[in-house]
């Protein structure tokens, strides 16, 4: 290849980056949601591409403070962390690693978009191959998942006592109540704990 057709297809590729299906991350590298797999993704970009994301389409209102609030996708992922046995932490924290670069589709209006929900599936897979993480047991990170939203419904949502689609599954809320953190705070609880939990703290 002669160094004209070398230029071209770096001019090329620079184009798609910047114009194709891609999001400029903030560690500056591009997302490809057409090539997930071999997208450079950093654990910040996961962290607080989670904290400033908001759960419950950001209509979040704190029964305890009593006034609407921001709660994260970060601190949901911090908090099921916790609250999981200690073999299923990290794959707890990571478990909504998609949401970082795909934004958190509240549940009821992805159901009405099954191809979102592959694009979503695809880049959460690419992104915890990136890290080494498996998901090992996912009934059981599911189940802490539908725990986690029991919990939410009762501490961060008007809720009247309404039957959802969680109330099947027979779940509990968890003992704890949550009063949200600030993005920043949830952005470095969530580096905090995976740094814990992969021994690089």
């Amino acid at each position: 290849m002669n160094d004209i057709s070398t230029i071209e297809s770096m001019r090329e590729c620079a184009i798609r980056r910047a114009i194709g299906p891609t999001i400029l991350l903030g560690s500056g590298t591009y997302f490809d949601f057409e090539d997930p797999e071999n997208s450079d993704i950093t654990i910040e970009d996961v962290a607080y591409g989670l904290a400033f994301e908001g759960r419950n389409s950001g209509q979040s209102y704190s029964r305890i403070l009593r006034k609407r609030v921001f709660y994260s996708v970060a601190e949901h992922c911090v908090r099921m962390s916790v609250a999981v046995p200690e073999h299923l932490a990290l794959q707890a924290l990571m478990h909504e690693a998609g949401e970082a670069v795909c934004g958190d589709m509240n549940a009821p209006l992805k159901s009405l978009n099954p191809s979102f929900r592959e694009v979503e599936k695809r880049c959460e897979a690419a992104i915890l191959k990136k890290f080494g993480i498996t998901i090992t047991d996912p009934v059981e990170i599911k189940r802490a998942d539908l725990r986690m939203l029991a919990t939410e419904r009762r501490d961060l949502l008007p809720w009247m006592g309404e039957r959802w689609g969680i109330d099947d599954h027979e779940v509990s809320p968890y003992d704890f109540e949550i009063i949200p953190w600030t993005q920043d705070v949830a952005a470095e609880a969530f580096l905090a704990r995976y740094a814990f939990l992969t021994g690089r703290v």
